[in-house]
């Protein structure tokens, strides 16, 4: 795409666009990064501006500005994680290959948290975007240019394993949302290749989180080499590709793969595992039932202070979020999200910077069979490092 293809009436909008949105702090100030939202809204002014402010307040909770820097992933995903820049598609674009057939998520999601997976794609997704803003004339063919992204999605190896995995499946539906909302018209191919018979079934159960725009991107090939090494072809030149997959590119040591650029995946070794329940030494317990939620609170004395929780589950996730109370309302500050927290901690802290009551949200309602038991300890620590623990609170 380039903003030269817009015609007169959208070059306007994009225009009102600008004015309309002006109080926000962008992460790139260029005409490119506002038309990706309207390009996305079909250049209705209204829906592209609540999109973009949600974004933006995603990035803010999330810290995704400086993600590149401030985090560190786990080795493990690192290791087993099978993604990775490899070149350029014919329109200049950023070119990557997954491997998610030959990714143990099972393994994976057992050696780290959920979280830090989907803050690891996160941290990818960003560190291709920083790739075409240090280097503009490599991945722009015009400065009108709004760059996107091919993605060979290679399934070789995908089972049953892959479908039947509750947590893998809730990871991917999640990283697809995130994707959407916070990343639009970044793709512009999605080539998936060596789809084995049992791939429907796992597509069936992604489809309907996927955007229409981007299902269009998608093609999907079976295990017929020859017929997806030449429809790559068509958006990839050979130069920029691995033998692999079509082209001349090869490791120093000759392998076709590349696993220089994007690893082979693999099983992760049983020994990278959490390997035990979390110590419930010095913390409290709380039963969440079935269905329901429960609330803690926290009085916060002083702007400044910090509130640290410690918790895990004896089994399954939990609901997880931090508000504070205004009036009668619930004021959110750290979003709800669903916390995989039955084989490591989730520790977190947070600075208050406004005194109040401060609510602790523990949510099993979206559980209709099970209960749920927690270990907690939370303490709020004030500006002079007078802490206070959890156990001198009340349950609401």
């Amino acid at each position: 795409m380039d903003l030269n293809d817009f015609n007169e009436n959208q070059k306007k909008i994009l225009k009102q666009f600008r004015e309309v949105v002006k109080d926000c702090q962008l992460p790139n100030s260029e005409d490119a990064y506002l038309a990706r939202w309207l390009v996305a809204r079909d250049f209705d002014i209204p829906k592209a501006e609540k999109m973009l402010r949600s974004a933006l307040e995603w990035r803010r909770q999330f810290k995704i500005d400086s993600i590149l820097n401030d985090f560190k992933p786990p080795e493990v995903l690192l290791n087993y994680v099978s993604a990775g820049l490899v070149g350029r598609d014919k329109a200049q674009s950023p070119l990557w290959i997954t491997r998610y057939g030959r990714m143990d998520m099972k393994g994976i999601l057992r050696s780290a948290k959920k979280r830090d997976f989907v803050m690891y794609i996160a941290y990818l997704v960003e560190f291709s975007i920083s790739k075409v803003i240090e280097d503009p004339k490599k991945y722009k063919p015009s400065p009108d240019a709004i760059v996107q992204t091919t993605v060979i999605f290679d399934l070789e190896g995908l089972s049953m394993q892959h479908i039947t995995n509750r947590q893998a499946v809730d990871v991917a539906i999640k990283l697809i949302t995130l994707y959407e909302a916070n990343y639009p018209e970044y793709l512009s191919n999605i080539l998936v290749v060596n789809a084995p018979k049992v791939f429907p079934l796992l597509f069936a159960m992604l489809k309907p989180f996927i955007h229409e725009r981007t299902r269009n991107k998608i093609k999907i090939f079976g295990h017929d080499e020859k017929e997806w090494k030449t429809a790559i072809l068509e958006y990839v030149n050979v130069e920029e590709l691995p033998v692999a997959y079509g082209g001349t590119m090869t490791d120093p040591d000759g392998n076709p793969n590349c696993i220089k650029l994007v690893n082979m995946g693999g099983v992760v070794p049983k020994s990278c595992y959490f390997s035990c329940k979390p110590d419930i030494s010095n913390k409290k317990s709380l039963s969440i039932s079935r269905g329901s939620k429960e609330h803690l609170e926290f009085p916060v004395k002083e702007a400044g202070a910090v509130l640290k929780w410690d918790f895990h589950t004896e089994e399954s996730d939990i609901g997880f979020a931090v508000y504070r109370k205004q009036g009668n309302e619930l004021i959110a500050i750290v979003p709800s999200d669903r916390i995989d927290c039955d084989m490591s901690t989730e520790e977190g802290e947070l600075q208050c910077d406004e005194p109040g009551v401060y609510v602790i949200e523990f949510d099993n309602g979206f559980s209709y069979i099970r209960s749920k038991k927690i270990w907690y300890a939370i303490s709020v620590g004030s500006a002079s490092l007078v802490s206070q623990t959890s156990s001198d609170l009340d349950k609401i």
